[in-house]
C-alpha cells in the first residue's frame, strides 16, 4: 500500500482540477482471450496544429468494469494519433463502469478535424483482477498453517 494524491479535472479536461488523497495498492490481473474494438469517434469539428497537442470531444467509449483499454498502435488519423482517452470526474476502480468522452490527440500536421471522423480504435479486453495480499501476508498465512 502507498499513500497517494490523485489529480483529476473534476467537470471537463481544462477545467477545474481536484486533488484527492488515498491509498494506492500494486495488484495483478488476468486478461482473457476475448476483447472487443470501440471505436474512437471525433463528437467535433476541430482544427489542429502541427505538435500542439489538443483535446478532442468524442462520442462515448464505455469500458466496462472489471476490463482494461489499451489504445491500438495503428494510427487511424492522417493528421495525427491518440495518445489518450479521457473523462473527467473523480477516478473509478477497475472494477467500476468508466465512460471516456474526450481524445489526447497530437497532431503531426496542420488541419480540421471533422465530426464522425475515426481517430482511433481501442482495444478493450475482459480481465479478472488478482488482489495481491499486503506485504508479508502470504508468509504469515503460510506460518500460521504450516508449523514445522
Amino acid at each position: 500500500m502507498s499513500k497517494i494524491e490523485l489529480v483529476y479535472w473534476k467537470d471537463k479536461i481544462g477545467g477545474k482540477i481536484e486533488r484527492l488523497d488515498t491509498e494506492g495498492y500494486s495488484y495483478g490481473f488476468t486478461i482473457g482471450s476475448h476483447g472487443e474494438w470501440e471505436m474512437v469517434i471525433a463528437k467535433e469539428d476541430i482544427e489542429v496544429r502541427r505538435n500542439e497537442i489538443v483535446s478532442v470531444k468524442i462520442d462515448d467509449v464505455e469500458v466496462p468494469g472489471k476490463s482494461i483499454a489499451l489504445p491500438c498502435p495503428i494510427m487511424r488519423h492522417a493528421l495525427g494519433v491518440v495518445s489518450s482517452l479521457a473523462g473527467a470526474g473523480k477516478p473509478k476502480g477497475v472494477e467500476e463502469l468508466r465512460i471516456l468522452n474526450e481524445a489526447i490527440f497530437h497532431p503531426i500536421s496542420d488541419g480540421t478535424i471533422k465530426k464522425g471522423d475515426l481517430l482511433s480504435v481501442m482495444n478493450v479486453f475482459h480481465a479478472a483482477v488478482e488482489r495481491r495480499l499486503a506485504r508479508g501476508a502470504a508468509e504469515k498465512w503460510l506460518r500460521e498453517r504450516y508449523r514445522y
